[in-house]
């Protein structure tokens, strides 16, 4: 058996971490999950605690953010807007409008915990690392814009199977087009 030293060290040492996180720091991960959270209100309209399976997704997201609130460039990170997209997802009476909060919370989420992971956890962050981090939003903001009305446009339209793979290569465009280039 471990002695129960070994086990509380490292949970002490990275709740003493959390107290060194600037404040910038932390309004970043609090409009990170402010932003979750909105996605996961407006994906869930009957309730966050209306039935069983809208209990459990509503536990997993929140204990996914909580992990990402402490660790904000963790991978686990993109496990709740999965749920958050796969409870949307599982609706038939979603309209464009709502999928659109939903949308737009997420990727206010996102954006806000992106800038988290990448900028440094202690200190003050400076007006260029502000600026820096809005200029790399705008590309995606641009395509999270054209997707928008791209979507909205053949939504009143009946298409064929063929537009699957159309689809597939747009998204992949679209992952090409906003991963990190190598400098």
């Amino acid at each position: 058996m471990l002695p129960l030293r070994t086990l509380l060290d490292p949970l002490a040492d990275l709740l003493l971490g959390l107290r060194r996180v600037s404040p910038a720091q932390w309004a970043l991960r609090l409009i990170g999950a402010a932003g979750m959270m909105l996605a996961l209100m407006g994906a869930l309209p009957m309730g966050l605690f209306a039935n069983f399976l809208t209990v459990l997704v509503t536990l997993l997201v929140g204990g996914l953010l909580l992990i990402q609130m402490i660790l904000p460039d963790t991978d686990l990170g993109i496990g709740g807007p999965l749920l958050v997209l796969l409870a949307l997802a599982g609706q038939e009476d979603l309209s464009p409008l709502r999928a659109g909060g939903v949308g737009l919370a997420l990727l206010a989420s996102h954006a806000a915990f992106a800038l988290a992971a990448t900028t440094p956890a202690h200190g003050v962050l400076e007006p260029a690392v502000w600026r820096l981090g809005l200029r790399s939003l705008l590309p995606v903001l641009a395509l999270a814009v054209l997707g928008a009305v791209v979507v909205l446009a053949v939504s009143g339209l009946r298409l064929g199977p063929w537009t699957l793979v159309v689809g597939i290569l747009a998204a992949i465009g679209l992952f090409v087009a906003v991963l990190p280039r190598a400098r």
